[in-house]
């Protein structure tokens, strides 16, 4: 999702959020994205955000 600010005037900046997490207790909830545009292809896009996931669930397992 979006995350940015904007101030007083209406002037701000934003980006687009593609990974994320939710913690509570002793519970998680792991979400990760892409960014698609015309020309991208899907099974790189695929391949990319498993492979920016894995970090977050890396952090999370316990060996």
């Amino acid at each position: 999702g979006p995350v940015g600010w904007v101030d007083a005037r209406g002037d701000g900046a934003f980006a687009v959020a593609l990974r994320g997490a939710e913690l509570d207790g002793t519970r998680a909830l792991l979400r990760a994205g892409a960014g698609i545009v015309a020309g991208s292809d899907p099974e790189s896009e695929w391949a990319e955000t498993v492979l920016k996931f894995e970090p977050m669930l890396r952090a999370l397992v316990v060996p």
